[in-house]
């Protein structure tokens, strides 16, 4: 028999009379995830709730039927024959014999929209919709040494579970040799929980590596800027150098300028991957030549002496 409009399908989805029908559908989707009895397995006041959502749905869904149940109740109930729906929808149901089962008719279309783009059908005997998991992205802060030399890492974050809030998780994952600062790394499977058999999104952890006091990183390369003084940039001499490995030594010819730059074979981070396994990038050295923070009258007269017998012009190239 025709049905009269006491419900307010508005208040039962959660939206506004001016609503458009785009978040008509997005709040319809968002409520019939959260009460589908799949989701609520015996639960009668869950699957009460879905009905009801989906009779809103059928009603503000329509550009009719809308429309009717906006001009009053009693033209409503004149216009609108709510009955089929309630048919369809008692079969849909079993029966009342519990679990969304899917029968012929118009309500394919309606379970359609609930999909909301995942894949929905039958799943034994009971009507299941297929959606993939979200994914998650957390952020792990690492040393410059931890990303070199690769770690393990406990991470927690939230996930939602069933009851409709969050719960805490912990997953141990183990963080490369080399990683980068930025780098996305993908835990499988690890993100929120699918629905209907669909499986579970993945975590995502960004990595934040803090900076190195004196080496800078690019891809698996270093650099580093080595001050010298001037009398080893001039005289030459064997002179120590920090790398990653602790401190090694390298010969600077007599003559040296600043900016010169040395570079040591794979003195650099580890290469990322499979192909880069057991491979290092190079640090590059340049030499910044330091003068002393004083120079006394002797040290001034030395100076003044070389000038006098070696005078030379470091501009020349400017003029």
């Amino acid at each position: 028999m025709p049905a009269t409009a006491k419900k307010d399908y508005y208040e039962i989805l959660g939206v506004t009379k001016d609503s458009s029908a785009k978040a008509i559908k997005k709040a319809y989707r968002k409520q019939a995830r959260k009460h589908h009895p799949d989701v609520n397995p015996g639960d009668a006041a869950a699957e009460d709730r879905f009905k009801e959502i989906a009779e809103a749905y059928h009603v503000l869904g329509d550009e009719e039927r809308r429309a009717a149940y906006e001009r009053g109740p009693e033209q409503f109930a004149r216009e609108v024959d709510l009955s089929d729906f309630f048919s369809q929808f008692g079969q849909s149901f079993g029966g009342g014999q519990g679990g969304v089962h899917f029968g012929a008719g118009g309500l394919g279309g309606l379970f359609d929209i609930f999909a909301g783009g995942g894949a929905a059908g039958p799943r034994g005997g009971a009507w299941s919709v297929a959606q993939p998991g979200r994914d998650v992205e957390v952020a792990v802060p690492l040393g410059f040494s931890e990303a070199i030399k690769g770690a393990e890492r406990t991470v927690r974050y939230d996930l939602p579970n069933a009851a409709g809030d969050t719960k805490t998780v912990s997953t141990k994952v183990r963080i490369p040799a080399g990683v980068e600062d930025g780098k996305r790394i993908r835990v499988k499977g690890r993100g929120e929980p699918g629905s209907g058999g669909a499986p579970a999104g993945n975590l995502y952890l960004r990595v934040r590596v803090a900076p190195h006091r004196f080496f800078k990183r690019q891809g698996a390369d270093l650099y580093l800027e080595l001050p010298v003084a001037v009398y080893e940039a001039g005289l030459g001499g064997t002179i120590r150098v920090p790398t990653l490995d602790g401190t090694t030594t390298i010969k600077l010819p007599a003559g040296t300028r600043s900016g010169q730059v040395i570079r040591l074979s794979g003195k650099g981070a580890p290469r990322p991957g499979k192909k880069g396994k057991g491979k290092r990038g190079d640090l590059f050295v340049t030499i910044r030549i330091e003068l002393p923070e004083q120079i006394d009258e002797g040290s001034a007269a030395l100076l003044e002496q070389f000038e006098r017998d070696h005078p030379y012009d470091p501009r020349r190239d400017m003029k």
